[in-house]
C-alpha cells in the first residue's frame, strides 16, 4: 500500500501535472526490458579491446553512464549499435500492461518519456479503444509548441524512439546535439516543469536529463510546491533528503526491486484521481 499525497491527487485531478515515464514502467510491463546500465553493459561486450570493456564496467560502477555510452559509441560499429538497440527495444508484439491503463486514467495532456520502446503509445491506443488518445512526437519535432497551445494530448519522446534508431539519444555527443539543434523543445520542457507539477514514474534520479532540468528550475524558480517521484526506496534517508532538497521532489518510495508493486500503486492513484474529479463535478 502506497500513500499518495493528497496534494498530488488534487494536482492530477485538476490536470496540472506533466507525467514523465521512465524505464521502470517499461520493466513493470515487460520484465526483460533493460535498465540503462544493463544496456550499456550489453553493448560493451561488442567492443574489440579488453581494456575498453573493462573501462566501461568501471564507468558504469561509478555511475558515469554518459561517459560509458560515449566510449561505446566511439568504438562500436553503427550496424552493431542498431542491432543491439532493436533487439532490446523492438519488442513484438508490444506487451499490453495495465500499468499504462492506470497512467492513461490520469488523463495527462503531456506525457514525456526517455524510453526508446513503443510501449506507452501502443498501450494508450489499446486502452483508449484505438482512438489514438495521445499523438507521439520526438525531440526534433518543430511544431511541439503548437501542440501545447492546442487541445491535443501528446507523448514527447525526448530521447528518440526505436522506430528511428539513428536518432536515438544515448551518449554525451547526442545529448549535446539534441539540445543544440532543438533548443525550443528543451526550453518548452523547462517551462512546463516550472509552471506545472511533475510526476516521475519509473525513474531513478540518476538520469542526466532529469537532473539538469530540475536543477535549473529549482535554482532559478524556487517554489513551495514540490514535484513527485515514485521510486525504489533509497539506501539511506540522507540520500533521499539530499535529492529532495536539490531537486524539490517529494519521493514516494516502494521496496527496492519490487517493480511488480507499481501497477497496483498507480491504480490506487488513478482511482483517487477519478473519485476526486467526480466529487468536484470535473470530467472523468
Amino acid at each position: 500500500m502506497i500513500n499518495w499525497p493528497p496534494a498530488l491527487v488534487t494536482e492530477v485531478a485538476e490536470r496540472r501535472v506533466v507525467v514523465f515515464v521512465g524505464a521502470g514502467i517499461s520493466k513493470a510491463a515487460h520484465a526483460n526490458m533493460p535498465s540503462w546500465p544493463s544496456l550499456l553493459g550489453d553493448m560493451s561486450k561488442k567492443l574489440s579491446k579488453k581494456k575498453d570493456r573493462e573501462l566501461v564496467k568501471r564507468l558504469i560502477r561509478y555511475e558515469r553512464l554518459l561517459d560509458a555510452a560515449e566510449l561505446i559509441n566511439s568504438q562500436l560499429l553503427p550496424a552493431d549499435r542498431r542491432a543491439i538497440l532493436e533487439d532490446r527495444f523492438k519488442i513484438t508484439p508490444v506487451p499490453v500492461s495495465e500499468v499504462y491503463e492506470h497512467i492513461l486514467a490520469l488523463d495527462p495532456k503531456v506525457c514525456i518519456t526517455t524510453n526508446y520502446d513503443q510501449f506507452i503509445e501502443r498501450n494508450f491506443d489499446h486502452y483508449s479503444g484505438g482512438m489514438s488518445s495521445h499523438q507521439v512526437r520526438f525531440y526534433n519535432y518543430e511544431g511541439f509548441i503548437s501542440y501545447l497551445r492546442s487541445p491535443a494530448r501528446v507523448i514527447l519522446k525526448i530521447h528518440g524512439c526505436i522506430t528511428e534508431p539513428s536518432n536515438i539519444v544515448l551518449d554525451k555527443k547526442s545529448y549535446f546535439n539534441a539540445k543544440a539543434q532543438n533548443p525550443g523543445i528543451y526550453e518548452a520542457i523547462k517551462a512546463l516543469c516550472t509552471v506545472n507539477t511533475v510526476l516521475f514514474l519509473g525513474y531513478s534520479m540518476g538520469d542526466p536529463d532529469i537532473q539538469l532540468i530540475l536543477e535549473d528550475i529549482n535554482a532559478k524558480a524556487k517554489s513551495d510546491h514540490r514535484h513527485f517521484a515514485l521510486v525504489p526506496k533509497f539506501e539511506h534517508p540522507s540520500l533521499r533528503n539530499a535529492n529532495q532538497h536539490t531537486y524539490n521532489v517529494e519521493f514516494i518510495e516502494y521496496p527496492s526491486g519490487r517493480h511488480d508493486l507499481v501497477p497496483t500503486a498507480l491504480k490506487e492513484l488513478a482511482d483517487a484521481v477519478v473519485a476526486t474529479r467526480a466529487s468536484s463535478g470535473s470530467r472523468v
